[in-house]
């Protein structure tokens, strides 16, 4: 194959992954926006809802490791596939939800289909892509990106109602799907021969973990997603309940943030394969620092706005650190172990929320927002140790 047509190729997976991801974060995204409408017509409660929303994220966490495992005995392009369909599938079963309990199950069901996507594609284009911080910096880019489509949803929703989220969903996967199928050639499965119950045997997860290496970069990943996952759901409140800024000035400073995380996650990919993971990691952290210091020390709206902008480059971690981890892997555990290891650390971030709820409750915002500043320093802190003594980890 020529150069040419190896790059055209390559590059059209990663565009196609883009897209794939954009439209299986986009339905999660959008019904956070409808929350309260859906809890209005179906006559539920927000417990209920809270519960819808812990249930997808946990079924989310548990299907990374089961999608890495099905990657690598019937290939990643199959796996994705599903995914993209089976999460059309399951936005058209929140369509018929009769009650709040049906929401729980429909959430659940999003959750694990939408989950199912990473893993093997992050494995599809680490095969591709000789530069793999670059690659996963572009193909984060598509989840970012949904943050920008809340004033278009707002407006369907309101206008048309709360059911036109998942038929967008639903809409959107379609193409995608045939994307895939069209122009994604089959690959030989990295373990066609081994079945998932082998590839899953808890022996050889905890071999995969406790290798000091993957354990610490499993590690950075946790406490990054829990700042990651932290910020996203809370700082729209911070700038509301602490800061006092009205809800439409919130509401633009968090598409702000989306905006510059967006941006800076390739460019920190790309930064990270010319000079190395783990001196980006540290940079972007660090920068990230700034952003809860300025939360809670700024006093002008353009004080606050620059301590958003650097908690959106404070997310810029994620790249370096998810190509550091794939790193760290040989080609038939690539599926396995990046599912595995990704499964470990958004369960970690889960806990986020009751950190940050139990903070505020008991200490008050400023507590609250003192845990994103911890919560940045210490990754730092650990990759600079490593750096420093040269551990090796």
């Amino acid at each position: 194959m020529s150069e040419i047509g190896r790059w055209r190729y390559r590059h059209t997976v990663l565009l196609l992954c883009v897209l794939a991801y954009f439209g299986v974060r986009f339905i999660e995204f959008a019904l956070a926006l409808v929350f309260p409408d859906i809890q209005t017509a179906l006559g539920t409660s927000v417990f209920t809802i809270g519960v819808a929303v812990t249930a997808s994220t946990i079924t989310y966490a548990l299907s990374q490791l089961p999608s890495g495992a099905l990657g690598d005995r019937f290939g990643e392009r199959r796996v994705i596939i599903a995914a993209l369909g089976l999460t059309g599938v399951a936005s058209l079963v929140l369509l018929v939800a009769p009650v709040g309990g049906a929401i729980v199950a429909g959430m659940s069901i999003i959750g694990a289909v939408t989950g199912t996507y990473y893993s093997p594609a992050t494995a599809l284009l680490s095969d591709l892509f000789e530069h793999t911080g670059r690659a996963v910096g572009i193909h984060r880019v598509g989840a970012q990106v949904v943050g920008l489509t809340g004033p278009v949803v707002t407006f369907l929703s309101v206008t048309y109602g709360w059911h036109t989220v998942p038929l967008i969903s639903a809409a959107l996967v379609v193409p995608l799907t045939a994307g895939f199928v069209l122009f994604v050639r089959t690959r030989t499965p990295n373990r066609p021969d081994r079945s998932i119950h082998e590839q899953l045997q808890p022996s050889r997860l905890l071999s995969l973990l406790s290798r000091p290496s993957v354990a610490f970069t499993t590690a950075i990943a946790s406490v990054g997603q829990f700042v990651d996952v932290a910020t996203f759901s809370f700082l729209p409140y911070i700038l509301r309940a602490y800061v006092g800024f009205s809800s439409s000035a919130a509401g633009m400073l968090f598409t702000l943030y989306f905006i510059i995380v967006a941006v800076v996650q390739p460019v920190a990919g790309w930064l990270s394969d010319r000079f190395g993971h783990d001196p980006v990691t540290v940079g972007v952290l660090l920068i990230g620092i700034l952003g809860p210091a300025g939360l809670l020390t700024g006093a002008t709206t353009p004080a606050i706005a620059g301590a958003v902008v650097c908690l959106g480059v404070g997310m810029g971690w994620s790249s370096p650190v998810q190509s550091r981890a794939i790193d760290q892997l040989s080609d038939d555990e690539r599926g396995t172990g990046f599912g595995l290891i990704r499964t470990v650390y958004i369960g970690f971030a889960s806990l986020s929320g009751v950190v940050v709820g139990s903070a505020v409750t008991l200490g008050g915002w400023a507590s609250a927002i003192g845990i994103l500043a911890i919560a940045f320093f210490v990754p730092a802190v650990a990759l600079s140790v490593n750096a420093t003594f040269r551990l090796g980890l």
